[in-house]
């Protein structure tokens, strides 16, 4: 659905397995149905009823796969020749029999024929039911009930959802420690006109253009106070226009959950640094599973596969959140198992951990993979921050007995990446943070952890990076084991900027920039850059430090023994280093540097 039209919003998602959980680590993609509660539409009355949504099975996946490289590709003919949202619909939206099966099945169901709702993407069907005349089901007949759907469903339907009313869920601020987000007082010297003055970037450069639009998204308590963007703004950003940030659904945050805290600060920080962009700020899902469990993966998923079939979609998103890998998760356990300890202990200790192991399977983020390209094939770039926790870790250690003593030995025996950041269709931000002055950063250490970084053991290098990687670890000493880690994977950050508070920091502020880049471009005829990774690692590879300043000084290791330092141009830590606006203006706000493709052939090979 569209921004602020009368469809309904996904508020909350748990997961309906008819099998152990422990099952899901040999599936490549867990075969759940979703219990998901919504902020309905407009005229949907929740006490009589309730929305049913099918995905549906999308096609031409490899087409899209192909597509979307050549169109972030600076030696391609297609280059940034993003598609429309009809041309994604027909690539890879059901056919017109798979979305009349589906219907077929919703109205068997006891679905409203006047409710069928097909979305633009051509890839969900939904619509309202009615409750039981003898009342409300209970969570348990709900769940029965969407086993038996499970096991019905037509072979045109991937998954299906149930959307119900529910208000926010209270979260136990007892059960895990706060991370440290959101405060003013984290140093003096890092005021938002300090860090732009570190960039090159004036105080007072502003966006002109009425299109250009940022977006940052979190569920659970995600939001933002408009009290305390009035305090930053007096405080720190005497500039920033409040008029132009807004929320996109009726969820505004809760104080109270870390997330909360972690949408204050994305909103401050992309508004401070995009100034006078039009921000969205959205909140999707407001179930406790989102904030800190399993329920964050199926919220984020959700999210972002309504975001690619919006007709208005944002040049610029940026998402702050995240957690362990689901191939990490699998590792942690597969290792315990080893020391003695059952995966299904495991897995229960790593759900009792705040933001830790959120995604339930390497198949739920092959899909969200899917929905990344969409929307960069859109013209979307997607910033995603690189983690808190060094190579090892989501945040820092396990706390809590033997188990995270096990847990601990085999996080630092390992390399444990994180996702989103760790997929290859996003752009990965590491954080920095000054020694003495702000002309020198380093890599950024703080409660506990760092700027995380290393290598996915799920997804494969991309072909724009082999060539550095492979420099960078043939010819940097003091590496981590070969066995801890993922060689040929995707290797993440690309980039960084100031992560005092974490990268949940550093993120919007890069993307921030990115708007403003944006900006320029759309008011000078010239369309968004998109994924833009394979033009940035060309431009820092070939123009050092003109538009990222390489960060020499840090390490991946955090409390372990062992991980990957930084050194010139690429490393693990903070990517290809920090932003200089001068030369981000002059190799993206324009397409002057980008070679005709009859010229690029002979280095073509490096960068498709």
């Amino acid at each position: 659905s569209d921004a602020g039209s009368d469809r309904g919003r996904i508020e909350r998602v748990e997961r309906v397995c008819s099998f152990p959980l422990k099952m899901a680590n040999f599936l490549r993609w867990t075969p759940c149905l979703y219990l998901a509660t919504a902020t309905v539409a407009a005229g949907f009355d929740p006490s009589v009823e309730y929305e049913l949504v099918a995905h549906l099975r999308q096609r031409n996946l490899d087409r899209l796969e192909t597509l979307f490289w050549e169109i972030s590709d600076p030696h391609h003919e297609r280059y940034l020749q993003h598609l429309t949202l009809e041309e994604t619909a027909s690539l890879i939206g059901a056919a017109d029999e798979d979305l009349e099966e589906a219907k077929s099945w919703l109205l068997s169901l006891g679905a409203r024929p006047g409710s069928l709702h097909v979305s633009s993407l051509r890839d969900t069907v939904s619509a309202t039911v009615l409750h039981p005349a003898d009342g409300l089901l209970s969570e348990h007949q709900i769940r029965d009930q969407l086993r038996s759907l499970k096991r019905r469903q037509p072979r045109s339907v991937d998954f299906v959802l149930r959307r119900d009313r529910a208000d926010i869920v209270d979260i136990d601020s007892a059960k895990r420690p706060k991370l440290q987000l959101g405060k003013e007082d984290t140093g003096a010297d890092y005021t938002i006109s300090n860090i732009k003055g570190a960039y090159g970037m004036a105080t007072d450069l502003q966006a002109t253009n009425d299109d250009t639009l940022q977006m940052v998204w979190g569920p659970g308590t995600f939001g933002y106070s408009k009290m305390q963007l009035a305090a930053h703004k007096a405080m720190q950003c005497p500039l920033l226009n409040m008029n132009k940030v807004k929320f996109d659904t009726d969820n505004h945050g809760e104080g109270g959950g870390d997330n909360y805290g972690e949408g204050n600060l994305d909103t401050k920080m992309i508004a401070s640094f995009g100034l006078n962009v039009s921000t969205l700020v959205s909140n999707t899902n407001t179930s406790a599973s989102t904030e800190e469990g399993s329920g964050f993966g199926q919220a984020l998923l959700d999210f972002i596969t309504e975001l690619s079939s919006r007709k208005v979609i944002p040049q610029v998103l940026s998402m702050s959140l995240g957690s362990l890998a689901s191939a990490s998760c699998d590792m942690l356990c597969r290792e315990a198992a080893k020391k003695g300890h059952s995966e299904a202990d495991c897995n229960d200790f790593l759900q009792q951990q705040r933001q830790v192991c959120m995604f339930l399977s390497e198949g739920q983020t092959e899909r969200i993979n899917v929905a990344f390209k969409v929307l960069g094939a859109r013209g979307v770039s997607i910033f995603g921050s690189s983690g808190d926790g060094g190579s090892h870790f989501s945040f820092g250690r396990f706390e809590g007995g033997e188990m995270a003593d096990v847990l601990n030995e085999i996080a630092c025996e390992f390399q444990m990446p994180v996702f989103p950041t760790s997929s290859p269709y996003i752009v990965s931000v590491g954080g920095t943070m000054w020694s003495g002055s702000s002309s020198h950063p380093v890599t950024w250490a703080g409660f506990g952890g760092g700027s995380g970084g290393g290598f996915s053991w799920q997804f494969p290098m991309p072909k724009h990076q082999t060539r550095v990687v492979e420099a960078y670890l043939a010819k940097t000493s003091g590496l981590p084991p070969l066995s801890s880690f993922n060689n040929s994977g995707r290797a993440y950050p690309d980039i960084s900027a100031v992560g005092v508070q974490g990268t949940s920091q550093s993120c919007p502020i890069m993307a921030g920039l990115f708007s403003m880049v944006t900006d320029q471009r759309l008011s000078a005829g010239l369309p968004p850059l998109g994924f833009l990774a394979p033009r940035l690692w060309q431009i820092a590879e070939h123009y050092p430090n003109e538009a990222f300043e390489e960060v020499t000084e840090g390490n991946s290791k955090t409390s372990c023994d062992n991980g990957f330092p930084s050194t010139k141009g690429w490393d693990p830590n903070t990517g290809w280093g920090r932003p200089v606006w001068s030369g981000i203006v002059k190799h993206f706000a324009s397409d002057s540097s980008i070679k005709p493709v009859e010229e690029r052939a002979e280095r073509a090979v490096y960068y498709v």
